[in-house]
């Protein structure tokens, strides 16, 4: 007879399986509660053009030359650089970053006699000052009539604001805001702007519009560091309509850029970042020589050892660089 044990007889399971099923079961869970890896992600835009350049994430190094032989030095030069100088952009989407004090000169005080002023109230940048009244002394020898009046230079906050809205209150909203700048928007905050208009003889005033023996104005400025800021046919870029009487002062090689390439500020300041320190450079010749201009994203600049150079912030993201090469 077959005797029993009073237990149930159990399944035998190799130990083998079992560590084989703890080891799927972990492999299960880490699947189920990892981070998506990259590959994972959602899918991003593709072909996006920006205007902003890519910048390396590799350090730039301290020392460097141009390609033409240039020695330079990588220089911090600060956040609030970036929104100084004679190039920095300036319009209803890129505002004017206000400083403490500003150094501004009475164009009265400071005149030639070849032109008029509206008071002594009108203000101007000193650097444009000199290549001012070089421009109107060259308009009046070379056969104009001493009848331009500045009448509008430097604007504080307070005072484009007061224009914009008598603008409005007058010729209705949209021609405001195609004819002035929004308080922040306008060039004039930095005094590196004057407006003109015509003086008579018997003491009447008229618009400068550029035309007739002003035109010589209109068509020489860039020699002399200026430029027409707001032209017809760009005014999707600059936001304000044709102005022949607002004139810019941007320096003289960038000028000489400017026109030679028909181009406006928001256009020149784009095509500046096609010349980065590390790549070709942008040559202009001018009557007074020969510069290399390159650009420089973020806070920092390549400036050059020695020799005859400017650098101006372009109030968005970078520096230009303008070195005398002749």
């Amino acid at each position: 007879m077959r005797r029993y044990s009073g237990r149930r007889r159990g399944v035998y399971i190799s130990p083998l399986y079992v560590v084989l099923a703890l080891v799927l079961a972990a492999a299960a869970i880490f699947l189920f509660f990892r981070q998506p890896e990259e590959e994972d992600a959602p899918n991003e835009p593709q072909g996006v053009q920006t205007n902003q350049p890519v910048q390396s994430e590799e350090p730039r190094p301290a020392k460097a030359a141009t390609a033409s032989g240039i020695p330079c030095t990588l220089t911090e030069l600060g956040e609030e650089a970036v929104h100084t100088g004679e190039l920095i952009l300036v319009n209803n989407q890129i505002l004017f970053r206000f400083p403490r004090e500003q150094d501004l000169v009475s164009i009265y005080q400071e005149k030639s006699g070849s032109y008029y002023v509206r008071d002594m109230e009108v203000l101007l940048s000193p650097v444009a000052m000199g290549p001012l009244n070089a421009l109107l002394d060259d308009f009046l020898e070379q056969g104009g009539s001493k009848s331009v009046n500045v009448v509008a230079g430097h604007r504080t906050e307070e005072f484009q604001q007061h224009l914009f809205d008598q603008s409005a209150e007058r010729s209705g909203l949209d021609h405001a805001k195609k004819y002035v700048a929004q308080p922040g928007g306008s060039e004039h905050h930095t005094g590196l702007v004057v407006d003109l208009s015509i003086l008579h003889g018997d003491g009447t005033s008229g618009d400068y519009d550029g035309t007739g023996e002003y035109a010589w104005i209109n068509e020489n400025c860039h020699r002399y560091g200026w430029v027409v800021r707001y032209e017809t046919g760009k005014e999707e870029l600059t936001g304000i309509w044709d102005e022949p009487w607002h004139f810019r002062y941007v320096g003289v090689p960038h000028a000489t850029a400017m026109a030679e390439g028909d181009l406006c500020l928001e256009e020149y300041i784009d095509e500046l970042r096609r010349y980065p320190f590390e790549g070709e450079h942008l040559t202009v010749d001018c009557a007074d020589g020969r510069y290399e201009i390159w650009y420089c994203q973020g806070t920092e600049a390549y400036l050059p050892d020695s020799g005859d150079y400017q650098v101006s912030g372009n109030n968005v993201d970078g520096f230009v660089v303008t070195y005398k090469v002749s």
